[in-house]
């Protein structure tokens, strides 16, 4: 309102000043005349007063015009001058009067003072401005004690000088000049000071006609004082606005930069061989929500997340952080890169690490009626997908085995529990005993475990949702199903090159491991407590070739545990490994999330050296002699 005010008054000092500069240029032609008509009253003394104007212009222009025999001429054409020039002026007036009337501002008999129309306005938008903006308001309190230091400094000098004025008799011009402008000084701060508190109030002074014209001739000629202040705050709320802009695009910058450097960090990283670590948070649950708990994890960007602990904050920073919104999808796409190595034919092993009722089980099985598979069942469709993309070049071979590891033994879940109990009771048979080998090259597989191969992704899942059954779950006061042993599925991929029939196995190891616990919080007693105590156990010698390998260690501790013999391969073997780590946001489970989050910063550290197992035509074929010399068959010529 007060900029369109100062506009329209701009474009009436516009108008002012035309009519001005006419009115000028008609007193210089009206000059002119009439030093022609003096010139002209000596030689025409018996003429009327009228009759000597018009003569003596005709003699002033024949004289000037000595060519010209009608003295008349001179005479009309300053005569169509001044009539010019009054119809300038008119149309000028009427230019004037026409804005006044668009604009519905009467033009007052006596014009009020600028500033006492302003100044209210003026004062009401700074107030306002300084309201909402608390910058603003710290500017003007700024304002205010700089304008009362200053007012104190001036009138502390004109003291000073008004008592050497007093002692010394003489009065130079430089005194009296110096003494005028700290009066004027004094003036300006003390009229800065009442605008300052007017803004600070909001409240307009009360002053008179010659109190508003000395407040305007400090301020400026018209009404430039009081405009310039209102400009300074627009101009202040403008580069207000600028500022804070500039640092959200700043702010924007520093994230997406910070991002870009921890993912290519990450991507040098795994080209060394470093282990990968996701980490997944999971939301709050009904029973956390319903007693209150709060969450004290939090992610802070795609690779960082942070624990609010009792010594202060924490940040973990790892390959990928999924948040409690992420999906089954989301998280799988960042897996799916492993699929093609093992169809190359690395080792590759998947695992889920953390404390009981995480949610590992949902991330790597899914939940119960596969309405959000998790990475088992995606990895057996890629597995699937990939091969058929690639047949016309390779020929597939896909086949399984899957186990359990609980209370420390092995037990194969192709095989139900009632039919390995039934064989247990018979004397005569034999029971099957799965125990951990590794091969010269250092890859680990189940001896002694069946072997199943699978010819689609629907197959692949049927055996799957077979070893599932098998599986011990129990019911804790953490988790309905609560896994009470740790998960382990094999799958091998042997592709044969059709161009050279060369040969490449990939084994890809899918492990759901179960959770730490405590007793005092699952309730866990009799045989819940043995298991818990064997889970506990087995993840604690995990734990302790973590550390030997994180710390590059000579000697690494993988016998302590089946566990550790299971996953030697692929914690500081030559696996492309990945370990998702699941935390609970809960602030109860705080001690079990920080050592989760610990252990998986460890394993970050972690180097494995990935080799690819291919094999020659002509020694996968001395490989077949081999192993039919050993069953006892024959070997043919051909086969040789």
């Amino acid at each position: 309102m007060l900029e369109f005010f100062s506009n329209k008054l701009d474009t009436l000092h516009c108008h002012q000043t035309s009519m001005l500069q006419e009115l000028k240029i008609a007193r210089e032609e009206i000059g002119k005349v009439q030093e022609m008509l003096a010139a002209s009253q000596e030689n025409k003394q018996e003429m009327t007063e009228e009759d000597e104007i018009f003569e003596t212009k005709g003699t002033a222009a024949q004289q000037q015009t000595p060519n010209c025999n009608d003295s008349e001429k001179p005479l009309e054409g300053a005569n169509a001058r001044l009539e010019g020039l009054k119809e300038s002026l008119s149309q000028r007036e009427k230019e004037i009067t026409e804005l006044l009337e668009t604009e519905k501002t009467p033009m007052p008999p006596v014009p009020a003072p600028p500033c006492s129309v302003l100044l209210p306005a003026v004062i009401h938008k700074a107030h306002a401005v300084c309201g909402a903006v608390a910058e603003s308001r710290d500017y003007l309190d700024r304002l205010i004690e700089d304008n009362q230091a200053a007012l104190a400094a001036a009138r502390e000098k004109l003291e000073n000088l008004n008592n050497e004025e007093e002692v010394s008799t003489d009065r130079s011009d430089t005194s009296e000049s110096r003494l005028s402008f700290l009066h004027e000084t004094v003036k300006d701060f003390e009229v800065h000071k009442i605008a300052l508190d007017c803004i600070k109030s909001g409240e307009s002074p009360v002053m008179n006609d010659c109190e508003a014209l000395d407040l305007e001739d400090i301020l400026g000629q018209g009404t430039d004082g009081v405009k310039s202040i209102g400009q300074q705050l627009l101009l202040l709320q403008d580069q207000l606005k600028q500022e804070k802009e500039e640092k959200r695009k700043i702010v924007e910058n520093y994230t997406l930069e910070r991002t870009l450097r921890k993912k290519y960090y990450n991507m040098v990283e795994d080209m060394k061989g470093k282990i990968r670590v996701f980490c997944r948070l999971r939301p709050m649950n009904r029973n956390e929500a319903g007693q209150g708990g709060t969450a004290f994890v939090e992610k802070i960007d795609d690779y960082s997340v942070s624990v609010e602990t009792p010594r202060g904050l924490r940040e973990f920073q790892f390959d990928k952080v999924f948040g409690a919104e992420a999906s089954q999808d989301e998280v799988f796409q960042d897996t799916s890169r492993l699929i093609q190595s093992v169809i190359d034919g690395y080792n590759v092993c998947i695992f889920a690490y953390g404390q009981t009722g995480s949610g590992k089980t949902f991330t790597m099985v899914g939940d119960k009626d596969q309405r959000n598979p998790g990475i088992m069942p995606r990895s057996f469709n890629a597995i699937f997908d990939i091969t058929r993309e690639n047949s016309s070049k390779f020929e597939f071979k896909v086949s399984a085995y899957m186990l359990e590891l609980y209370n420390d033994r092995l037990q194969d879940l192709f095989i139900s529990q009632a039919a390995e109990a039934q064989a247990q009771t018979q004397p005569s048979s034999q029971t099957r005993r799965v125990e951990i080998k590794r091969t010269r090259k250092g890859v680990v597989f189940a001896q002694g475990a069946e072997t199943k191969e699978a010819s689609s992704a629907q197959e692949l899942y049927a055996l799957f949702q077979q070893a599932c059954a098998n599986r011990h779950i129990a019911a804790t006061k953490m988790n309905v199903e609560s896994s009470r042993s740790h998960l382990i599925v094999v799958i091998m991929v042997e592709s044969r090159n059709l161009t050279n029939g060369s040969i490449s196995t990939g084994k890809l190891s899918l492990v759901d491991l179960a959770g730490s616990e405590r007793a005092a919080k699952t309730g866990a007693k009799d045989h819940q407590l043995k298991e818990a105590n064997s889970i506990n156990k087995s993840l604690s010698a995990l734990g302790d070739v973590i550390s030997a390998l994180s710390a590059d260690l000579p000697h690494v501790p993988y016998r302590n545990s089946k566990l550790t013999q299971v996953m030697q391969d692929s914690l500081g073997g030559n696996a492309k490994t990945l370990m998702i780590v699941n935390i609970s946001p809960s602030e109860s489970n705080l001690d079990e999330t920080l050592t989760s989050l610990i252990y998986a910063t460890r394993v970050k550290a972690i180097t494995n050296n990935a080799q690819r197992n291919v094999e020659s035509k002509e020694i996968a074929q001395l490989k077949e002699v081999i192993m039919k010399l050993k069953s006892g068959l024959t070997v043919d010529d051909g086969d040789v």
